[in-house]
């Protein structure tokens, strides 16, 4: 598990470099008008769940119970996926809201309102799949299978840069194949 959140840490470090190159620093305080906002509504949307859930079925395996810790991932799975959705339409439909709200009126990037709307709803859409993937880590983690979490964490990352990444690219050459 350290391994894995050292290994995830250092990529969202590195990839920093590449981002910035393709996007600019203008697509670069794009990122950081978005993330502020997705970051709280994540947080609210898993509300400490995963760790109940490990902490219940640590307890509940240990006892030799483990129809308890399955009813419990099944019900979890079911409660993240509606916060998951409630998550995802608060951030996408506020979006017009709080794009005016982060976005400073004297912005120097030569972003507007409506660019920041755009990446605050392109990443809403994370939170229909990340609250569902931490409730699978808190009962492997309760399980005291630490590979599964770990690996998740890793490729959660990879997966997250090569999106960002590969949306930069694909965004950046068919400008300039428009032009």
């Amino acid at each position: 598990m350290t391994a894995s959140t050292l290994i995830s840490k250092v990529l969202g470090f590195l990839y920093i470099i590449p981002f910035t190159a393709l996007v600019g620093t203008q697509g670069y305080a794009l990122y950081k008008y978005a993330y502020s906002p997705y970051t709280i509504l994540l947080s609210i949307s898993t509300i400490g769940l995963p760790l109940a859930v490990s902490k219940f079925v640590s307890k509940y395996n240990e006892l030799g119970n483990y129809r308890v810790g399955l009813t419990l991932l099944r019900y979890g799975m079911y409660f993240m996926i509606i916060s998951g959705i409630v998550s995802f339409a608060v951030l996408y439909l506020s979006a017009p809201f709080l794009a005016g709200f982060v976005i400073d009126p004297s912005d120097q990037t030569g972003n507007s309102v409506e660019d920041v709307e755009f990446v605050i709803q392109l990443v809403s859409f994370a939170l229909l799949i990340i609250p569902v993937m931490s409730i699978f880590r808190g009962y492997f983690q309760g399980s005291q299978s630490m590979g599964p979490s770990a690996v998740s964490t890793v490729i959660e990352q990879i997966v997250r840069i090569a999106f960002i990444l590969g949306r930069c690219l694909y965004r950046h050459s068919h400008a300039w194949w428009i032009s």
